[in-house]
């Protein structure tokens, strides 16, 4: 509805490998609480790949959590963080700002 292409994850496993998959991924929203592997372990992960291989670039992650603090999402290297429930203008703003740098 935005113009962007999405694509889905169901677990932070399969989340970090869409993003070895697929260095063309522009932005990730990463849910905290997934089986398997939690989105801040998935964010780490992201990032060590992103030090081996710098030609990747950043990609921006943005949490999306109930639960864990802002504190917690920032250390496990994510650029911000979004409380459920999520407002979409606000978002879309956010995203479009980190896009743009």
């Amino acid at each position: 509805r935005h113009g962007y292409e999405v694509l889905t994850a169901s677990n932070g496993m399969e989340a970090v490998k869409l993003a070895k998959e697929r260095p063309d991924i522009a932005f990730i929203l990463m849910d905290i609480q997934m089986p398997e592997m939690d989105g801040l372990e998935a964010s780490r992960q992201i990032r060590a790949m992103e030090k081996k291989e710098p030609q990747r670039g950043h990609v921006p992650i943005f949490a999306v959590t109930a639960h864990a603090s802002h504190r917690e999402c920032l250390a496990a290297g994510m650029d911000h963080g979004y409380s459920k429930p999520v407002k979409l203008p606000e978002l879309i703003s956010q995203m479009e700002e980190h896009l743009n740098k």
